[in-house]
Protein backbone atom coordinates (compact mmCIF):
# COMPACT_ATOMS: atom_id res chain seq x y z
CA UNK A 1 0.00 0.00 0.00
CA UNK A 2 1.26 3.45 -0.86
CA UNK A 3 1.23 4.76 2.69
CA UNK A 4 3.79 7.39 1.77
CA UNK A 5 1.41 8.92 -0.74
CA UNK A 6 -1.57 8.74 1.63
CA UNK A 7 0.30 10.68 4.28
CA UNK A 8 1.78 13.05 1.69
CA UNK A 9 -1.64 13.99 0.35
CA UNK A 10 -3.09 14.28 3.81
CA UNK A 11 -0.57 16.50 5.60
CA UNK A 12 3.02 15.49 4.80
CA UNK A 13 4.95 16.88 7.72
CA UNK A 14 6.83 15.57 10.72
CA UNK A 15 7.42 18.09 13.47
CA UNK A 16 10.75 18.52 15.22
CA UNK A 17 10.69 18.99 18.99
CA UNK A 18 13.60 19.21 21.39
CA UNK A 19 16.31 18.62 18.78
CA UNK A 20 19.89 19.67 19.47
CA UNK A 21 22.93 19.28 17.26
CA UNK A 22 26.58 18.60 17.85
CA UNK A 23 29.19 19.97 15.45
CA UNK A 24 31.13 16.71 15.95
CA UNK A 25 28.49 14.82 13.98
CA UNK A 26 28.87 14.36 10.26
CA UNK A 27 25.28 14.90 9.28
CA UNK A 28 26.07 14.60 5.57
CA UNK A 29 27.56 11.12 5.99
CA UNK A 30 24.71 9.98 8.24
CA UNK A 31 22.26 11.12 5.57
CA UNK A 32 24.13 9.22 2.87
CA UNK A 33 24.24 6.05 4.95
CA UNK A 34 20.56 6.30 5.81
CA UNK A 35 19.48 6.68 2.16
CA UNK A 36 21.89 3.93 1.11
CA UNK A 37 20.23 1.49 3.49
CA UNK A 38 16.79 2.53 2.24
CA UNK A 39 17.92 1.79 -1.30
CA UNK A 40 19.23 -1.63 -0.25
CA UNK A 41 15.98 -2.46 1.50
CA UNK A 42 17.74 -2.88 4.84
CA UNK A 43 14.91 -1.38 6.89
CA UNK A 44 15.88 -3.00 10.18
CA UNK A 45 19.20 -1.14 10.18
CA UNK A 46 17.63 2.08 8.90
CA UNK A 47 15.25 2.09 11.85
CA UNK A 48 18.31 1.92 14.13
CA UNK A 49 19.21 5.42 12.93
CA UNK A 50 16.07 6.84 14.61
CA UNK A 51 15.53 8.21 18.06
CA UNK A 52 13.27 6.11 20.27
CA UNK A 53 10.36 8.50 19.64
CA UNK A 54 10.74 8.49 15.85
CA UNK A 55 11.21 4.70 15.78
CA UNK A 56 7.86 4.36 17.54
CA UNK A 57 6.21 6.77 15.11
CA UNK A 58 7.74 5.05 12.05
CA UNK A 59 8.45 1.36 12.74
CA UNK A 60 10.51 -0.54 10.18
CA UNK A 61 7.39 -2.03 8.57
CA UNK A 62 5.99 1.44 7.98
CA UNK A 63 9.31 2.72 6.69
CA UNK A 64 9.45 -0.17 4.23
CA UNK A 65 5.92 0.64 3.05
CA UNK A 66 6.84 4.30 2.62
CA UNK A 67 9.90 3.44 0.54
CA UNK A 68 7.99 0.96 -1.60
CA UNK A 69 5.35 3.63 -2.17
CA UNK A 70 8.04 6.06 -3.29
CA UNK A 71 9.51 3.52 -5.71
CA UNK A 72 6.10 2.64 -7.15
CA UNK A 73 5.46 6.32 -7.80
CA UNK A 74 8.95 7.56 -8.71
CA UNK A 75 10.45 4.49 -10.39
CA UNK A 76 13.96 3.08 -9.93
CA UNK A 77 16.27 4.81 -7.44
CA UNK A 78 19.39 6.11 -9.20
CA UNK A 79 21.31 7.80 -6.39
CA UNK A 80 21.87 11.00 -4.42
CA UNK A 81 22.59 13.96 -6.68
CA UNK A 82 22.82 16.81 -4.17
CA UNK A 83 23.20 17.39 -0.44
CA UNK A 84 22.51 20.68 1.31
CA UNK A 85 23.15 21.42 4.97
CA UNK A 86 20.86 24.13 6.28
CA UNK A 87 19.55 25.46 9.57
CA UNK A 88 15.90 25.24 10.62
CA UNK A 89 14.71 26.78 13.88
CA UNK A 90 18.34 26.81 15.03
CA UNK A 91 18.95 23.16 14.11
CA UNK A 92 21.27 21.86 11.39
CA UNK A 93 19.43 19.75 8.85
CA UNK A 94 20.53 17.74 5.82
CA UNK A 95 18.45 17.75 2.63
CA UNK A 96 19.42 14.93 0.28
CA UNK A 97 18.07 15.26 -3.26
CA UNK A 98 17.56 11.75 -4.64
CA UNK A 99 17.26 10.98 -8.32
CA UNK A 100 14.69 8.42 -9.50
CA UNK A 101 13.63 7.17 -12.88
CA UNK A 102 10.68 9.57 -13.08
CA UNK A 103 11.97 12.55 -11.11
CA UNK A 104 13.65 13.75 -7.93
CA UNK A 105 12.66 13.68 -4.28
CA UNK A 106 14.22 15.47 -1.33
CA UNK A 107 14.72 13.57 1.94
CA UNK A 108 15.27 15.89 4.88
CA UNK A 109 16.73 14.67 8.18
CA UNK A 110 17.66 16.32 11.46
CA UNK A 111 19.84 14.79 14.19
CA UNK A 112 19.77 14.92 17.98
CA UNK A 113 22.83 15.24 20.19
CA UNK A 114 23.39 11.47 20.02
CA UNK A 115 23.57 11.47 16.20
CA UNK A 116 20.13 9.88 15.93
CA UNK A 117 17.57 10.98 13.34
CA UNK A 118 14.91 12.89 15.27
CA UNK A 119 13.16 14.49 12.31
CA UNK A 120 12.33 12.95 8.92
CA UNK A 121 10.57 14.82 6.13
CA UNK A 122 9.86 13.69 2.56
CA UNK A 123 9.67 16.78 0.35
CA UNK A 124 7.32 17.19 -2.59
CA UNK A 125 8.56 15.11 -5.55
CA UNK A 126 9.57 16.86 -8.76
CA UNK A 127 8.80 14.93 -11.92
CA UNK A 128 10.69 14.96 -15.21
CA UNK A 129 7.50 15.01 -17.31
CA UNK A 130 6.63 18.54 -18.41
CA UNK A 131 3.44 20.51 -17.95
CA UNK A 132 1.35 21.26 -21.03
CA UNK A 133 -0.71 24.44 -21.31
CA UNK A 134 -4.38 23.54 -21.94
CA UNK A 135 -5.65 24.18 -25.49
CA UNK A 136 -8.40 26.48 -24.19
CA UNK A 137 -5.84 29.01 -22.91
CA UNK A 138 -5.28 32.14 -25.01
CA UNK A 139 -1.70 33.26 -24.19
CA UNK A 140 -2.10 36.75 -25.68
CA UNK A 141 -5.13 37.49 -23.51
CA UNK A 142 -3.29 37.78 -20.18
CA UNK A 143 -0.06 38.78 -18.51
CA UNK A 144 1.59 37.41 -15.36
CA UNK A 145 3.44 39.43 -12.74
CA UNK A 146 5.32 38.29 -9.66
CA UNK A 147 4.12 39.70 -6.34
CA UNK A 148 4.75 38.96 -2.67
CA UNK A 149 2.14 38.18 -0.06
CA UNK A 150 3.20 39.46 3.36
CA UNK A 151 1.47 37.59 6.14
CA UNK A 152 2.36 38.16 9.81
CA UNK A 153 6.07 38.37 9.04
CA UNK A 154 6.06 35.58 6.42
CA UNK A 155 6.75 36.56 2.80
CA UNK A 156 5.31 34.26 0.16
CA UNK A 157 6.18 34.46 -3.56
CA UNK A 158 3.03 34.67 -5.68
CA UNK A 159 1.87 35.05 -9.27
CA UNK A 160 -0.92 37.42 -10.30
CA UNK A 161 -2.41 36.52 -13.67
CA UNK A 162 -4.16 39.55 -15.18
CA UNK A 163 -6.39 39.76 -18.26
CA UNK A 164 -5.03 42.24 -20.81
CA UNK A 165 -6.98 45.39 -21.51
CA UNK A 166 -9.20 45.13 -18.45
CA UNK A 167 -9.31 48.32 -16.37
CA UNK A 168 -10.99 46.67 -13.41
CA UNK A 169 -11.74 42.95 -13.39
CA UNK A 170 -13.06 40.35 -10.95
CA UNK A 171 -10.42 38.23 -9.25
CA UNK A 172 -9.99 34.86 -7.55
CA UNK A 173 -7.53 33.72 -4.88
CA UNK A 174 -6.61 30.02 -5.10
CA UNK A 175 -6.21 28.21 -1.76
CA UNK A 176 -4.34 24.89 -1.67
CA UNK A 177 -5.23 21.46 -0.45
CA UNK A 178 -3.30 19.80 2.39
CA UNK A 179 0.41 19.18 2.33
CA UNK A 180 3.27 21.52 1.33
CA UNK A 181 1.89 22.66 -2.05
CA UNK A 182 3.48 25.07 -4.51
CA UNK A 183 1.50 27.86 -6.17
CA UNK A 184 0.41 25.56 -9.04
CA UNK A 185 -0.58 22.62 -6.80
CA UNK A 186 1.95 20.62 -8.79
CA UNK A 187 1.73 16.85 -8.63
CA UNK A 188 3.65 14.91 -11.25
CA UNK A 189 3.34 16.75 -14.59
CA UNK A 190 -0.01 18.26 -13.57
CA UNK A 191 -0.59 21.81 -12.34
CA UNK A 192 -4.31 22.25 -11.66
CA UNK A 193 -3.93 25.73 -10.17
CA UNK A 194 -2.02 26.88 -13.24
CA UNK A 195 -4.82 25.47 -15.43
CA UNK A 196 -7.32 27.49 -13.41
CA UNK A 197 -5.23 30.68 -13.48
CA UNK A 198 -4.53 30.67 -17.21
CA UNK A 199 -8.00 29.45 -18.13
CA UNK A 200 -9.88 32.01 -16.03
CA UNK A 201 -7.56 34.85 -17.07
CA UNK A 202 -8.30 33.98 -20.70
CA UNK A 203 -11.94 34.70 -19.85
CA UNK A 204 -11.36 38.08 -18.20
CA UNK A 205 -10.86 37.03 -14.56
CA UNK A 206 -7.67 37.78 -12.60
CA UNK A 207 -6.18 34.98 -10.50
CA UNK A 208 -3.74 35.11 -7.58
CA UNK A 209 -1.87 31.94 -6.61
CA UNK A 210 0.99 31.63 -4.13
CA UNK A 211 3.48 29.29 -2.51
CA UNK A 212 2.02 27.64 0.56
CA UNK A 213 3.80 28.61 3.75
CA UNK A 214 4.70 25.01 4.66
CA UNK A 215 6.10 24.51 1.15
CA UNK A 216 8.21 27.68 0.99
CA UNK A 217 9.49 27.69 4.58
CA UNK A 218 9.37 23.97 5.33
CA UNK A 219 9.63 23.14 9.00
CA UNK A 220 10.36 26.77 9.86
CA UNK A 221 6.62 27.29 9.37
CA UNK A 222 5.74 24.74 12.06
CA UNK A 223 5.55 27.18 14.93
CA UNK A 224 4.43 26.20 18.42
CA UNK A 225 0.69 25.60 18.50
CA UNK A 226 0.57 25.10 14.72
CA UNK A 227 -2.97 24.88 13.24
CA UNK A 228 -4.69 25.55 9.90
CA UNK A 229 -4.67 29.21 10.95
CA UNK A 230 -0.90 29.29 10.42
CA UNK A 231 -0.95 26.77 7.57
CA UNK A 232 -3.69 28.34 5.43
CA UNK A 233 -6.07 30.93 6.87
CA UNK A 234 -3.69 33.79 7.68
CA UNK A 235 -2.08 33.68 4.24
CA UNK A 236 -5.42 33.51 2.42
CA UNK A 237 -6.61 36.61 4.29
CA UNK A 238 -3.37 38.40 3.39
CA UNK A 239 -3.85 37.40 -0.27
CA UNK A 240 -7.33 38.93 -0.20
CA UNK A 241 -5.89 42.14 1.25
CA UNK A 242 -3.23 42.25 -1.48
CA UNK A 243 -5.85 42.02 -4.23
CA UNK A 244 -7.98 44.63 -2.50
CA UNK A 245 -5.12 47.12 -2.87
CA UNK A 246 -4.52 46.47 -6.59
CA UNK A 247 -5.96 49.07 -8.96
CA UNK A 248 -6.50 46.41 -11.66
CA UNK A 249 -8.96 44.54 -9.44
CA UNK A 250 -12.65 45.25 -8.93
CA UNK A 251 -12.70 45.49 -5.12
CA UNK A 252 -16.36 44.48 -5.02
CA UNK A 253 -15.79 41.25 -6.97
CA UNK A 254 -13.07 39.32 -5.16
CA UNK A 255 -13.67 35.58 -4.83
CA UNK A 256 -11.89 32.72 -3.10
CA UNK A 257 -11.50 29.24 -4.59
CA UNK A 258 -10.43 26.49 -2.19
CA UNK A 259 -9.46 22.98 -3.25
CA UNK A 260 -9.74 19.98 -0.91
CA UNK A 261 -8.56 21.23 2.52
CA UNK A 262 -8.74 24.75 1.06
CA UNK A 263 -12.37 24.10 0.14
CA UNK A 264 -13.12 22.81 3.62
CA UNK A 265 -11.58 25.98 5.09
CA UNK A 266 -13.16 28.41 2.60
CA UNK A 267 -16.15 29.19 4.87
CA UNK A 268 -13.81 29.69 7.82
CA UNK A 269 -11.72 32.11 5.77
CA UNK A 270 -14.79 33.94 4.47
CA UNK A 271 -16.19 34.59 7.93
CA UNK A 272 -12.95 36.39 8.84
CA UNK A 273 -13.19 39.07 6.14
CA UNK A 274 -15.80 41.36 4.60
CA UNK A 275 -13.91 41.64 1.32
CA UNK A 276 -15.09 38.42 -0.39
CA UNK A 277 -17.98 38.50 -2.86
CA UNK A 278 -18.27 34.71 -2.96
CA UNK A 279 -16.48 31.39 -2.49
CA UNK A 280 -15.92 28.35 -4.72
CA UNK A 281 -15.35 24.93 -3.16
CA UNK A 282 -13.62 22.23 -5.24
CA UNK A 283 -13.70 18.78 -3.62
CA UNK A 284 -14.14 20.28 -0.19
CA UNK A 285 -14.68 17.82 2.63
CA UNK A 286 -17.24 18.21 5.35
CA UNK A 287 -15.52 15.65 7.55
CA UNK A 288 -12.05 16.54 8.81
CA UNK A 289 -8.83 14.89 7.71
CA UNK A 290 -9.10 12.38 10.54
CA UNK A 291 -12.06 10.86 8.72
CA UNK A 292 -10.34 10.89 5.33
CA UNK A 293 -6.96 9.35 6.11
CA UNK A 294 -8.12 5.82 7.09
CA UNK A 295 -10.74 5.82 4.31
CA UNK A 296 -8.05 6.62 1.74
CA UNK A 297 -5.78 3.95 3.16
CA UNK A 298 -8.49 1.28 2.97
CA UNK A 299 -9.45 2.32 -0.58
CA UNK A 300 -5.87 2.22 -1.89
CA UNK A 301 -5.23 -1.13 -0.23
CA UNK A 302 -8.33 -2.59 -1.93
CA UNK A 303 -7.44 -1.51 -5.48
CA UNK A 304 -5.75 -4.82 -6.30
CA UNK A 305 -8.70 -6.73 -4.77
CA UNK A 306 -6.49 -8.11 -2.03
CA UNK A 307 -5.56 -6.50 1.27
CA UNK A 308 -2.36 -8.03 2.61
CA UNK A 309 -1.63 -8.66 6.28
CA UNK A 310 0.95 -5.88 6.19
CA UNK A 311 -1.63 -3.47 4.80
CA UNK A 312 -4.11 -4.54 7.49
CA UNK A 313 -1.52 -3.74 10.16
CA UNK A 314 -0.82 -0.34 8.59
CA UNK A 315 -4.52 0.52 8.40
CA UNK A 316 -5.00 -0.59 12.00
CA UNK A 317 -2.12 1.62 13.12
CA UNK A 318 -3.59 4.60 11.26
CA UNK A 319 -6.98 3.95 12.87
CA UNK A 320 -5.37 3.66 16.32
CA UNK A 321 -3.70 7.04 15.86
CA UNK A 322 -6.95 8.59 14.60
CA UNK A 323 -8.81 7.22 17.63
CA UNK A 324 -6.15 8.60 19.94
CA UNK A 325 -6.63 12.06 18.45
CA UNK A 326 -10.43 11.80 18.63
CA UNK A 327 -10.25 10.83 22.28
CA UNK A 328 -8.17 14.01 22.79
CA UNK A 329 -5.57 11.94 24.62
CA UNK A 330 -2.79 13.90 22.99
CA UNK A 331 -0.60 16.82 23.93
CA UNK A 332 -0.69 19.95 21.79
CA UNK A 333 2.98 19.54 20.88
CA UNK A 334 2.77 15.77 20.32
CA UNK A 335 3.48 14.66 16.75
CA UNK A 336 0.84 12.27 15.43
CA UNK A 337 -0.29 11.45 11.89
CA UNK A 338 2.33 13.82 10.56
CA UNK A 339 1.19 16.94 12.47
CA UNK A 340 1.19 18.29 16.03
CA UNK A 341 -1.73 17.65 18.36
CA UNK A 342 -2.64 21.33 18.21
CA UNK A 343 -3.41 20.93 14.51
CA UNK A 344 -5.88 18.08 14.98
CA UNK A 345 -7.53 19.54 18.08
CA UNK A 346 -8.22 22.74 16.18
CA UNK A 347 -9.70 20.91 13.17
CA UNK A 348 -11.97 18.88 15.44
CA UNK A 349 -13.55 22.11 16.69
CA UNK A 350 -14.48 23.32 13.19
CA UNK A 351 -17.74 22.51 11.39
CA UNK A 352 -17.61 23.79 7.77
CA UNK A 353 -21.26 22.95 7.12
CA UNK A 354 -22.50 24.87 10.16
CA UNK A 355 -20.30 27.82 9.22
CA UNK A 356 -21.55 27.85 5.63
CA UNK A 357 -25.20 27.63 6.69
CA UNK A 358 -24.80 30.95 8.46
CA UNK A 359 -23.42 32.74 5.37
CA UNK A 360 -25.32 34.68 2.71
CA UNK A 361 -22.60 35.29 0.10
CA UNK A 362 -22.80 33.24 -3.14
CA UNK A 363 -21.23 29.78 -2.97
CA UNK A 364 -20.38 27.34 -5.79
CA UNK A 365 -19.59 23.73 -4.84
CA UNK A 366 -17.95 21.47 -7.48
CA UNK A 367 -17.11 17.78 -7.29
CA UNK A 368 -15.43 15.14 -9.45
CA UNK A 369 -17.37 11.88 -9.69
CA UNK A 370 -14.22 9.67 -9.54
CA UNK A 371 -12.66 11.39 -6.52
CA UNK A 372 -11.59 8.77 -3.96
CA UNK A 373 -10.11 11.30 -1.53
CA UNK A 374 -13.20 13.46 -1.12
CA UNK A 375 -16.02 11.23 -2.27
CA UNK A 376 -19.54 11.62 -3.61
CA UNK A 377 -20.75 10.93 -0.09
CA UNK A 378 -19.27 14.27 0.98
CA UNK A 379 -20.74 16.11 -2.01
CA UNK A 380 -24.19 14.67 -1.35
CA UNK A 381 -24.05 15.90 2.24
CA UNK A 382 -23.31 19.43 0.96
CA UNK A 383 -26.26 19.16 -1.45
CA UNK A 384 -28.76 17.69 1.00
CA UNK A 385 -27.92 20.05 3.84
CA UNK A 386 -27.77 23.21 1.71
CA UNK A 387 -30.45 22.51 -0.91
CA UNK A 388 -32.78 25.15 0.54
CA UNK A 389 -30.18 27.93 0.50
CA UNK A 390 -30.64 30.05 -2.67
CA UNK A 391 -27.09 31.39 -2.47
CA UNK A 392 -25.51 27.94 -2.98
CA UNK A 393 -25.05 26.18 -6.37
CA UNK A 394 -23.71 22.69 -7.13
CA UNK A 395 -22.13 20.85 -10.07
CA UNK A 396 -20.94 17.23 -10.40
CA UNK A 397 -18.50 16.24 -13.17
CA UNK A 398 -18.50 12.76 -14.63
CA UNK A 399 -15.09 11.10 -14.93
CA UNK A 400 -13.06 13.68 -12.97
CA UNK A 401 -10.74 12.77 -10.10
CA UNK A 402 -9.58 14.76 -7.07
CA UNK A 403 -7.42 17.00 -9.27
CA UNK A 404 -10.44 17.63 -11.53
CA UNK A 405 -8.66 15.79 -14.35
CA UNK A 406 -10.38 13.13 -16.47
CA UNK A 407 -9.74 9.40 -16.13
CA UNK A 408 -11.39 6.01 -16.40
CA UNK A 409 -12.10 3.13 -14.04
CA UNK A 410 -11.21 3.22 -10.38
CA UNK A 411 -9.32 6.36 -9.45
CA UNK A 412 -5.82 5.81 -8.05
CA UNK A 413 -2.72 7.69 -6.97
CA UNK A 414 -0.88 6.57 -10.12
CA UNK A 415 -3.16 8.56 -12.43
CA UNK A 416 -2.15 11.80 -10.69
CA UNK A 417 1.24 11.32 -12.35
CA UNK A 418 -0.17 11.03 -15.87
CA UNK A 419 -0.27 14.29 -17.79
CA UNK A 420 -3.65 16.00 -18.02
CA UNK A 421 -5.50 19.29 -17.60
CA UNK A 422 -8.67 20.51 -15.96
CA UNK A 423 -11.34 20.30 -18.69
CA UNK A 424 -12.59 23.48 -20.33
CA UNK A 425 -16.10 22.77 -19.03
CA UNK A 426 -14.94 23.35 -15.45
CA UNK A 427 -13.20 26.61 -16.39
CA UNK A 428 -16.28 27.82 -18.25
CA UNK A 429 -18.61 26.96 -15.36
CA UNK A 430 -16.48 28.83 -12.83
CA UNK A 431 -16.04 31.83 -15.13
CA UNK A 432 -19.76 31.99 -15.96
CA UNK A 433 -20.68 31.85 -12.27
CA UNK A 434 -18.20 34.59 -11.31
CA UNK A 435 -19.19 36.92 -14.15
CA UNK A 436 -22.87 36.47 -13.33
CA UNK A 437 -22.38 37.89 -9.83
CA UNK A 438 -22.49 41.65 -9.78
CA UNK A 439 -21.16 43.97 -7.04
Amino acid sequence: MKLFIVLFLAISMLVLYGITYSDELTIEDIGKNFVSLLAKGDFARTSNFFTKELAQAIPKETLESIWKGILSTMGKFNGIIDIKITEIQGYKVSILTCDFELGTLGIQIALDHESKIAGLYFLQPQFKATYKIPPYVTPDSYTEIEVTIESNGWKLPATLTLPRGEKSCPAVILVHGSGPQDRDETIGPNKPFKDLALGLASKGIAVLRYEKRTRYYGEKALVEGFTVKEETIEDAISAIELLYQRKEIDKDRIFLLGHSLGGMLAPRIAERTDKLRGIIILAGTINDLLELIPKQARYLASLDDKITEEEKREIEEIENQVNKVKSQEIERNESILGAPGSYWLDLMSYDPLKTLKGMTIPVLILQGERDFQVTLEEFNIWKNELKDKPNVSFKLYKGLNHLFISGEGKSSIEEYYKSGNIPEEVIEDIARWILSIQP
